[in-house]
């Protein structure tokens, strides 16, 4: 009996491991992701309320070659260089456009409490 429980509970410590490893983002969704999530950063955001914490974890699943980390850094920098110019209605549709198939897939609640 107590070596069935063993069993068992290896089993449900496996299950969910097994499933995350399942899940890990390609490349290109990876960037995909990091895009949405530099917008998400952008001070001019810190007012509107949103929850990209499974979209983290998402993205954190799994390792990266060394070149899609360093493009995704790239990426975010230049969006942070854009968005110093742009209108908070700009960068909120930019934003939106880079999180639309997060939102859709639950891995993004956008709450916005400033929108106009």
């Amino acid at each position: 009996m107590k070596r069935m429980f063993l069993i068992v509970a290896a089993l449900i410590i496996a299950a969910p491991l097994s499933a995350h490893a399942q899940e890990r983002m390609s490349d290109s969704r990876y960037l995909a992701a990091q895009r949405c999530l530099a917008y998400a950063d952008l001070q001019q955001f810190q007012a509107d309320s949103g929850n990209f914490s499974a979209l983290r974890d998402a993205a954190d699943a799994g390792g990266r070659l060394g070149s899609v980390r360093s493009e995704a850094r790239t990426q975010a920098r230049d969006i942070r260089v854009r968005a110093s110019g742009a209108s908070i209605d700009e960068l909120r549709e930019r934003r939106d456009e880079a999180c639309a198939s997060f939102v859709q897939h639950g891995l993004v609640q956008l709450n916005r409490a400033n929108a106009t």
